[in-house]
């Protein structure tokens, strides 16, 4: 009975005062040997409630976390990098640098602890809607990811810069950096004081996955990480079912520009746009393309227009990002490629951006059925775009409804019908 009581009131604290901010320190609550026990913590809840006051309340309820959630031991991750850092107190204070890791702690349901991020999490359209005129779209997603709206968290870095002064007056237990800026993760540390976790996802949905489960391991929500990539198996083999049965010899091969062509052929300032492909993008082949471009070197490369000329795709896909693009009809009416099939057939097409500031895979596993959709739509006719879209944004952001926000912005959803 005595225990039961204590486990009573260990329930009790964690319940009232699992959300008060405690920054991890470098030594576990109570725990000077490493381990918290069952007995440790429930002596100190009844010390504690007894008013003998030798620990604070934070450290009774940090105590309480530790020993329930980490079965009582610190709390040991490795990185995406494959940098090992240790935690002692529950994490509560979040800053992230891009919108792949904000999208996931949102995902997760932490987007409450979020104190700090980019300036593309918070003032673009790279998380919930916006847009190129800074407009919001879908109110009700913004205003539900954080306490006080997504767009009023701090903005604590961009691009080009970092404030890592302001990053260290925030008190982050955790900042969550992108992949692809790893190199700067030691310093950062450093000149914050905080724990610098390194995780993100490129156009493989392997490492997707491996991106929900690192972050999902070091905020506890192993729970939520398993649901996601869950999820995310069913929209694949609901699309993977039909297109792994089509002969190879039957499917269509596809020449996907997932920076546009806003700017016509190549953009001299950012190196990109049509001329710009990659030879790897799951969400192309698992709908049953074949990637033109799958023989070219890693990642991104530019090709030349003859090449693509050469390659005489079936179908082009532009990717699109706001409703003034005029990329697709570029490409329509370019006399240097009015002799390649897709360009002849009128097979081009607009899809979804797959870029923001890193690899949103929201959108991603969206193009996974619309470019499904797109290649054989007597196959996926049964398929609801609007509702598998909209399902897709509401796994990700607790919010329905923001699938049909963005495609009435872009337009180009509506229109093509697919």
């Amino acid at each position: 009975m005595k225990i039961t009581l204590k486990l009573l009131f260990t329930a009790l604290l964690l319940a009232l005062f699992v959300s008060l901010p405690a920054v991890a320190g470098d030594t576990l609550p109570l725990g000077a040997d490493g381990e918290i026990t069952e007995e440790m913590v429930s002596d100190a809840v009844c010390s504690y409630m007894l008013g003998n006051n030798d620990l604070t309340l934070d450290e009774v309820s940090d105590a309480a976390y530790v020993y329930t959630v980490w079965n009582g031991r610190a709390h040991n991750v490795v990185d995406m990098d494959g940098r090992t850092m240790t935690f002692y107190r529950p994490i509560e204070r979040i800053i992230t640098t891009n919108p792949d890791n904000s999208r996931l702690v949102i995902a997760y349901g932490d987007g409450d602890l979020l104190v700090g991020s980019d300036e593309c999490t918070v003032d673009s359209g790279c998380v919930c809607p916006m847009t190129t005129g800074d407009e919001i779209y879908c109110e009700e997603c913004w205003d539900s990811c954080t306490d006080g709206g997504l767009n009023n968290v701090p903005q604590t870095s961009t691009r080009y810069e970092v404030n890592y002064e302001y990053m260290a007056s925030l008190r982050p237990d955790i900042i969550f950096e992108a992949e692809f800026w790893k190199d700067r993760a030691d310093d950062m540390a450093e000149k914050t004081g905080a724990p610098v976790f390194v995780s993100g996802c490129d156009f493989e949905y392997s490492t997707m996955k491996n991106h929900f489960v690192s972050v999902g391991e070091v905020l506890s929500k192993e729970k939520e990480a398993d649901e996601l990539v869950s999820f995310m198996d069913e929209k694949i083999e609901m699309i993977t079912s039909i297109t792994d049965n089509i002969p190879e010899d039957e499917k269509l091969t596809v020449y996907f520009a997932p920076r546009g062509a806003k700017k016509g052929f190549y953009d001299a300032k950012e190196g990109r746009d049509f001329t710009r492909t990659v030879n790897t993008y799951d969400a192309l082949t698992m709908a049953g393309g074949i990637n033109i471009a799958e023989g070219c070197a890693d990642g991104d490369v530019n090709v030349a227009i003859e090449q693509i000329i050469a390659w005489n795709p079936d179908v082009i896909l532009v990717a699109c990002s706001d409703p003034e693009d005029a990329g697709l009809q570029f490409i329509l009416d370019a006399p240097e490629l009015q002799s390649i099939k897709a360009v002849k057939e009128g097979k081009v097409y607009n899809v979804f951006y797959p870029n923001c500031r890193g690899r949103p895979t929201d959108i991603n596993l969206i193009n996974l059925i619309y470019i499904a959709k797109i290649l054989y739509p007597e196959k996926f006719a049964h398929i609801d775009m609007e509702a598998e879209g909209n399902e897709i944004k509401e796994a990700f952001l607790d919010t329905d409804g923001v699938y049909t926000a963005y495609s009435e912005y872009l337009k180009f959803p509506v229109e093509q019908k697919v």
